[in-house]
């Protein structure tokens, strides 16, 4: 057990399980403590749900073998010679490697990752700003801290030589396009895993690092981007690690993991729903858009005007 802060080589699977002296807190369950409840996030930590298991679906197989062969050049994965897993050979295949702990790919997939490594070399190779992603450093480091009375851990994708700069590579089945994708990483949490890797290594090294989401498309041409949250989504960020760092420690001190309140909760008019009724009322009406607000407009609907 890990019972001292700091930065540590161990396995994936060592990681997920929480070498930590006590349960502690990573950026998945502070996501799930945000987004859930305290009772979501108590059933996704192994160490106080010791019968846990981790789901496994081939939707997210593809994408386990490229960020270990792309950040590591690992081959702790199993190639499945079939075209899917329909049949009981495939589908026994596919379970043996994952009892060996290995990860599954199908064959035709297993030449999408490689594609993918290539496309991905070809674009870094021609970025522009410095340091260049997934250069000069060490991939998949953890670290592990304490903020208070809590322990913390985090596992990194790739920390350069300085700690200076995060680098945490996602793949993607939507596009990587940086409007796109910028929008949707609110939604997802990973503003919160910006906020606590950088938190963990300011902790570790006492460095202000920035960090880096290299997002790729995993199908042709598996085109990517580099994106990072501008001081206003940091600040924000920091804002919500805080609240689940403040969440957990009070879980952990009163044995109390509350899930969905237990009363009835009313729901906002949120204010775009509101507006289309009204755009639809004008068009029923027969109303031209005149320039005034709409709601000018439909009051003065009595008064002749």
């Amino acid at each position: 057990m890990i019972d001292q802060p700091g930065c540590y080589e161990i396995s994936a699977a060592e990681y997920h399980a929480d070498p930590v002296v006590e349960p502690s807190l990573s950026s998945s369950i502070a996501r799930t403590l945000l987004a859930y409840s305290p009772h979501h996030a108590w059933w996704e930590q192994p160490r106080l749900h010791p019968g846990l298991e981790r789901e496994e679906k081939e939707i997210f197989d593809l994408g386990t073998v490229a960020h270990a062969y792309i950040l590591q050049g690992e081959s702790d994965f199993t190639i499945i010679d079939a075209k899917d897993y329909r049949t009981k050979d495939a589908q026994g295949a596919r379970d043996a490697a994952r009892l060996e702990g290995k990860t599954p790919i199908l064959a035709h997939r297993w030449q999408d990752v490689q594609d993918m490594a290539h496309a991905v070399e070809l674009q870094l190779g021609a970025f522009e700003d410095l340091p260049i992603p997934f250069t000069g450093g060490k991939a998949e480091q953890t670290l592990v801290w304490r903020e208070g009375n809590i322990w913390c851990r985090a596992r990194l994708d790739w920390l350069h030589m300085d700690y200076r700069t995060i680098d945490d590579l996602k793949s993607t089945a939507m596009s990587a396009n940086p409007d796109l994708w910028g929008r949707a990483l609110w939604n997802a949490g990973h503003d919160v895993q910006d906020a606590f890797y950088r938190r963990g290594v300011k902790a570790v090294f006492g460095v202000d690092a920035s960090f880096r989401f290299i997002v790729v498309e995993n199908t042709q041409p598996f085109e990517l981007s580099v994106i990072s949250l501008d001081p206003a989504g940091q600040e924000l960020a920091e804002r919500k690690v805080k609240r689940a760092i403040g969440l957990w420690e009070a879980c952990l001190e009163t044995g109390r993991w509350p899930g969905y309140p237990r009363r009835t909760c009313y729901v906002d008019v949120p204010p775009w729903e509101e507006a289309r009724l009204m755009e639809k009322e004008l068009r029923a009406e027969g109303i031209r858009d005149d320039g005034r607000p709409i709601g000018e407009q439909l009051a003065g609907m009595g008064d002749g005007r």
